[in-house]
Order: structure tokens, then C-alpha cells, then sequence
């Protein structure tokens, strides 16, 4: 019975020494593909070549190439190529491989000037050119088209939430469970074991880079200190550019105290052209009336570890 494999490698001589070696002389290359990673405006570019392997007989133990991970086996139909097709798909994939290894610059080392210029060109290239200036909220529409905001997605993102103390840390985590692992760091004035802080726009820029090698969202769970700190934040805020920001707030804390700082919050954000996407909501199993957030008038989009329904609560203010 015929089998087929995916395996992939910086070429495709090599993925073909890799089917020989996992499941003999009877391994054949069918199709193949180059998968190209462009970076960020250049920078971290990377190329690699995918192929499926028909294999006539039961494939043989795998050898020592098959030890970085498993192999799957691929569904459904697969076109075949044979022979001339197989020469030209080489042919194709060296001409590719010569121009992805033409000389390129001396690599910039990360300890010197240029490399911090460098990170702080990319920053430019991430910034919008422009922001509408931002707006008060408007109030929330009705239940039957209420608009539940979800946490972004995408290699080298970042999404900033913004919670008073450490109230933030929990959603953070929570969002990059779901997404299947995010980059979670912390900001402002929370600190947590084993997460790096972002602190401004260089440390923000770098963060998104290496999120686009690992494949990964940055989430940072940026902490506002008490309720009398956040008019100081907001420039800090602005600085990491995030491409979405949420409010983490606690729906067991005195409704009127959360509308004040929130407010004050949203009001200062605006003022540095930022806006607010979505509310994410805390404690809310632990209160008897978790309703009242729905008066700050932003969308709720995320409710004590899972993703919000439509409308969280069942009410809309």
C-alpha cells in the first residue's frame, strides 16, 4: 500500500537524502515546494524546501534523521510528478537556492550602534504613518449586533493589556493558551518570574522580531500601579506602539472607582491617538452583579479565562 510523507529541508537534495534514509530505495519525491518566510521589511527572511515522499512498501525504521520530531502523514490526494517534471522542479528549486545564498551585507553585530539604529528604523516601519485621532467611546449597540472583540493574531504582533497591580498577568496567560502560545512579557510596573519587561519603543520592536523567527504573538501584561498612577502612564503606554490594546478590569471592584479610572485612562490615551479594542473582564464568578462593566461602554471581549459571548453578561447598558 502506498504511503506518503512530508519532510522538508534546506533543499531539496536534501530532503532527498532524508527519504532514503527513512524509508529506503523505494522513497520517491511526488511534489515539492520552497517555503519562504519574508521577515519583517527584510530582516529575519528565511527559506525552506517542503516535499512529499510516496513510499511503495512499509516504511523501514527510522534512522538518526528522523529524530528532531515526528512524521506525518499526509490526507488526501497527492499529484504526482515523474521523471522530466522532477527535473524541472530541481532545476527550478537550485536556481532559487543560488539566488536566496547571493553575498549579501556583513551581518550587523547586536552590541553596536548600527544594530540599535537598525531596531529603531524597523520601530518606524511598524508605525502607522498616521492615527486618526481617536474618539470618545460610543455607546454599545444593541444586543442583537453587539460586536465581541477578539485578541489578535499574527507572527511579531503585539497586543498590550492594561490592568491596575498585577491584574493584567492572568488574561495575558489566558490569551496566549488559547491562541496555543503566545510571547507573554510584562510592562509598566508589573514584574513576574520567567517573563522578560518591555520598557519603550526599542524594547517593543525587538520583542516583535523575535516573535516573527518563533512564529509567535507578543502579549504584554502591562501593570498601571494603583488607580492614582495611571494619568502617568500614558506616554509609556503609546511608546510600545501596540497594534491593539485592552483594559483588564475586576468586576468585584467598586463599579464607580472603575468607571473613574478607566475614564481618566481612556481619556489620556486619546490624547496620545491610541484607542482601547476590547475589555477584558476579572472576577466576574465572584460578584452578583458582573453587569456593571457593561456601563464603561466598551466591548467586552474576554470574561475570567475564556472568550466573552455576545453579550457577556446579558445586558447592555
Amino acid at each position: 500500500m502506498q504511503k506518503h510523507y512530508k519532510l522538508s529541508g534546506a533543499s531539496l537534495e536534501a530532503i532527498r537524502e532524508k527519504a532514503l534514509k527513512q524509508y529506503g530505495p523505494g522513497a520517491r519525491i511526488i511534489a515539492a515546494e520552497k517555503v519562504t518566510n519574508p521577515g519583517i521589511v527584510g530582516l529575519f527572511a528565511a527559506a525552506k524546501f517542503e516535499a512529499t515522499v510516496e513510499v511503495a512498501d512499509a516504511p523501514a525504521a527510522p534512522g538518526p534523521a528522523a529524530a528532531s520530531g515526528p512524521v506525518r502523514e499526509l490526507q488526501g490526494p497527492v499529484h504526482e510528478l515523474h521523471g522530466p517534471a522532477i527535473a524541472a522542479l530541481l532545476e527550478r528549486a537550485d536556481a532559487a537556492e543560488l539566488e536566496l545564498h547571493r553575498p549579501a551585507p556583513a551581518p550587523v553585530s547586536t552590541a553596536s550602534p548600527d544594530f540599535a539604529g537598525l531596531l529603531e528604523q524597523l520601530g518606524k516601519e511598524l508605525q502607522p504613518a498616521s492615527r486618526p485621532p481617536a474618539q470618545a467611546p460610543a455607546p454599545l449597540p444593541p444586543s442583537n449586533a453587539f460586536r465581541v472583540p477578539v485578541p489578535m493574531a499574527g507572527d511579531g504582533n503585539l497586543i498590550v493589556l492594561l490592568g491596575l497591580g498585577d491584574d493584567a498577568l492572568g488574561p495575558a496567560l489566558e490569551m496566549s493558551i488559547a491562541a496555543g502560545g503566545s510571547d507573554v512579557r510584562t510592562g509598566g510596573d508589573l514584574n513576574a518570574f520567567g517573563h522578560l519587561h518591555v520598557q519603550g519603543r526599542q524594547s517593543a520592536t525587538t520583542a516583535r522580531a523575535q516573535a516573527v523567527l518563533t512564529g509567535q504573538t507578543v502579549v504584554v501584561a502591562f501593570g498601571l500601579g494603583r488607580p492614582r498612577d495611571v494619568s502617568l502612564k500614558a506616554a509609556q503606554i503609546a511608546s510600545l506602539a501596540a497594534d491593539q490594546l485592552w483594559i483588564v478590569v475586576d468586576a468585584g471592584r467598586k463599579p464607580e472607582d472603575t468607571k473613574a479610572w478607566v475614564q481618566a485612562l481612556q481619556d489620556l490615551l486619546a490624547g496620545e491617538s491610541a484607542s482601547v479594542a476590547g475589555l477584558a473582564v476579572i472576577g466576574a464568578s465572584e460578584t452578583a452583579s458582573p453587569q456593571t462593566v457593561d456601563s464603561l461602554g466598551i466591548p467586552i471581549g474576554w470574561v475570567d479565562g475564556n472568550p466573552a459571548t455576545a453579550p457577556a453578561f446579558g445586558k447592555v447598558n
